[in-house]
């Protein structure tokens, strides 16, 4: 059942500006719908006739699952085709021309485009629309993956970027996210260019620059026309990063996982997706990634380590620092206490000692202080999600707890997932705020979207 889009009134201006620009980037803060605002552009374009076709090219877990689940869920754009070119399938609509919209993920540019866009005569190219979908991945102006591309757009008149973070890391970031849109037309064709004109070594070795007196002024004046920006959070709260962190399972828990996935989506294949099945089929594939599973008996049976040796990375790179570790499973939170000497379990009543920094590592499930717990943010900024929620208000009021007033310095929300598995499917479901019940729902479509956006040779 598909859902009438009503935009907000930010919105609006997103779709004008897109409409508007055939070079155009949306510099906008996430949460604020920038997906389905460039549907509506499309779908838009598409009733005036002015649309051939879409190439999205954006992060595996987004293709995978972000773009196909937004344009069935709305009712102007559920009309759209959707093809995967991870797939024979959509690789074969791409050449036949038979989408609307084609999707692939920017890791796989460099083995797709050789095959996309053949040497021959007859070959036409069947989009003439490019949405780069977090922008900001292209900020290395020696990407492979995007300077391959780059060679393919002469025909692709309508470039379009989307991305909360322009400037990752400073303005030299923006070079090449700029070109790949406009050809060099604002910033220059060249990176050496851009950066001799505007910056300055600001270390005898030449490993760090900075802006010279009025080139931030100069290159924002530039951009004015391209980009449209809605970025930053209008309160007085510090800054806030998320970050995943993969943890690859070893391959006989890999192939354990992946034979449990295999059956549990085989059970739901041909019946409704209920709140229980979904509940049960998602809690025991988190189980498992987690790193140990509960046996019929409620035995604890360990599978891998491959997140608990991420935690450990992540607590050396930031030792001395306060710690808050977020858990799903009881024996979970025990395997990570006894493995890590300073962590210790979260009570309330030791709130005191935590605010005076006396505990460096707190072990806690999301729902036992997603709501009424205030100070955790007194003494720490870094939050790790060992396992993700499926409850959008559970996430989002957990990270909370941390991102609020009282906090002083950037906060950073780690999150450990396993690549190519339910991790990356809750992940997902989590942009669609959704209750805990309807989230175990999306955990489970998307499970079952990305077992169909498997590589082809």
């Amino acid at each position: 059942m598909t859902e009438t889009f009503e935009p907000f009134n930010y919105q609006i201006p997103m779709v004008e500006h897109l409409l508007a620009n055939d070079r155009a980037a949306l510099f906008v803060s996430p949460g604020k719908g920038k997906t389905v605002v460039t549907l509506t552009a499309l779908d838009v374009l598409a009733t005036c006739g002015q649309l051939k076709g879409a190439l999205i090219v954006a992060p595996l877990r987004v293709c995978s699952i972000t773009w196909p689940a937004q344009v069935a869920r709305w009712a102007h754009t559920s009309w759209m085709r959707v093809v995967n070119l991870r797939t024979a399938e959509g690789l074969q609509a791409w050449l036949d021309g038979t989408a609307d919209i084609y999707l692939i993920n920017s890791e796989l540019l460099p083995n797709r485009l050789p095959l996309m866009f053949p040497k021959k005569k007859t070959f036409v190219c069947p989009v003439d629309t490019l949405v780069i979908d977090e922008l900001s991945l292209a900020k290395n102006p020696q990407s492979k993956r995007f300077k391959a591309l780059h060679k393919h757009l002469g025909g692709i008149t309508r470039r379009w970027g989307l991305t909360g973070t322009p400037i990752p890391n400073n303005y030299l970031d923006l070079w090449m996210q700029v070109r790949m849109l406009d050809d060099g037309k604002r910033l220059g064709v060249k990176y050496s260019g851009f950066k001799d004109d505007w910056f300055y070594a600001a270390d005898y070795m030449g490993y760090t620059y900075k802006l010279v007196t009025g080139a931030k002024e100069q290159i924002d004046r530039r951009l004015a026309d391209l980009a449209l920006v809605m970025v930053g959070d209008p309160s007085d709260l510090p800054s806030s990063s998320i970050i995943d962190i993969p943890a690859t399972l070893p391959p006989a828990a890999r192939k354990q996982y992946k034979t449990l996935e295999k059956e549990m989506l085989a059970e739901i294949a041909d019946g409704q997706i209920t709140a229980p099945s979904a509940g049960v089929l998602v809690n025991k594939l988190l189980q498992l990634t987690s790193g140990a599973v509960y046996d019929e008996d409620r035995n604890v049976l360990p599978v891998h380590t491959a997140k608990l040796d991420a935690l450990r990375g992540l607590l050396d790179k930031h030792k001395g620092e306060p710690v808050l570790i977020l858990t799903a499973f009881k024996h979970e939170s025990a395997r990570i206490i006894a493995a890590i000497p300073e962590a210790r379990m979260f009570n309330e009543m030791m709130l005191g000692e935590w605010q005076d920094g006396r505990i460096p590592v707190w072990v806690a499930d999301p729902r036992s202080l997603s709501h009424g717990i205030d100070g955790l943010q007194k003494s720490c900024r870094i939050a790790i999600w060992c396992s993700l929620t499926y409850s959008h208000e559970t996430y989002v009021q957990t990270n909370a707890r941390l991102i609020r007033t009282g906090q002083t310095a950037e906060t950073i929300i780690y999150r450990i997932i396993a690549p190519g598995t339910i991790d990356d499917a809750v992940a997902e479901a989590l942009r669609d705020k959704s209750d805990t019940q309807t989230g175990m729902l999306h955990a489970v479509r998307a499970l079952q979207r990305m077992t169909l956006s498997k590589i082809t040779p």
